[in-house]
């Protein structure tokens, strides 16, 4: 598939015509660029979430733009021109709407990677299951999540996690239950429909039991405090509200480590996802 586009040194792209899938596809999609001024020598150009990568050079006297997998739904276009092969200019930030077949400039210069990417504000609920039953019946509680890409895609991703749950105790001597949940961990995106994704996740951390108790039976209950380790994991489904808002939905599995033992909880959170 081959495109037509302009260049100015002072607008950047002009696409004339072009019919990129909204999915990212195993085939090469060809541009071909042409520059509205002499003096515009080569054009250097890359792709993906965030212009992290490699430049990839072209010389004006051949000037066709190859983009591998372009994946209009996440992926954007940069474009640097210069009219000495020396110096270049700002990068001109591109997307692609396929349901309008046109290009969309964003900025004259390209956006400065954050050190978030986003931002996950999350109710839960759970309940336990074998050993745990003893101690609970059930948990609620809330989490505020922050995620990080790890690749040009922002399919990779790392995440920071802190969450306060509370649940009624199943003993006699507990007469609260609270934890402040803490973990670190790594998810990966699949487009599976237009606007939604699947989103595995695993994560590692701490959780810091805080109890009212009476742990020696004395009728006087006190402030007592435990750490475990403890694992997460979650399939998110998220579903893209607007380009800034995603719904967020999935089951969720918990699994605490303590003196030989191991606490279950299975339960499912919602929230709300912020694109920066």
């Amino acid at each position: 598939m081959v495109s037509r586009f302009r260049t100015s040194a002072c607008l950047g792209l002009l696409l004339l015509m072009s019919s990129l899938s909204i999915f990212g596809s195993g085939n090469p999609t060809y541009l071909l660029v042409k520059p509205t001024t002499e003096t515009v020598q080569a054009i250097r150009y890359q792709s993906g979430a965030l212009p992290t990568g490699p430049w990839i050079e072209m010389d004006m006297s051949i000037p066709t733009l190859v983009l591998q997998e372009f994946d209009s739904l996440h992926d954007r276009l940069y474009i640097q021109q210069s009219e000495d092969k020396l110096s270049w200019s700002s990068s001109y930030e591109y997307s692609y709407d396929p349901a309008t077949e046109a290009w969309t400039i964003h900025s004259g210069e390209t956006r400065n990677p954050s050190l978030i990417d986003s931002l996950d504000i999350k109710l839960y609920g759970l309940y336990p299951v074998f050993k745990s039953t003893t101690c609970y019946s059930h948990v609620l509680g809330a989490a505020l999540k922050m995620n990080f890409s790890l690749d040009n895609q922002n399919r990779l991703f790392g995440y920071g996690e802190i969450a306060y749950s509370k649940g009624p105790s199943n003993t006699d001597w507990v007469e609260s239950m609270q934890a402040v949940n803490m973990s670190v961990g790594i998810g990966y995106g699949f487009d599976v429909a237009d606007k939604l994704q699947v989103i595995p996740e695993l994560g590692y951390g701490l959780v810091l039991h805080l109890l009212d108790a009476d742990f020696d039976e004395d009728g006087t209950s006190t402030a007592e405090t435990f750490l475990d380790q403890q694992v997460r994991f979650s399939l998110n489904l998220g579903y893209a509200l607007t380009e800034t808002y995603e719904l967020i939905v999935a089951p969720l599995g918990v699994l605490f480590f303590e003196k030989g033992s191991v606490g279950t909880l299975f339960g499912l959170h919602t929230g709300l996802r912020f694109n920066f």
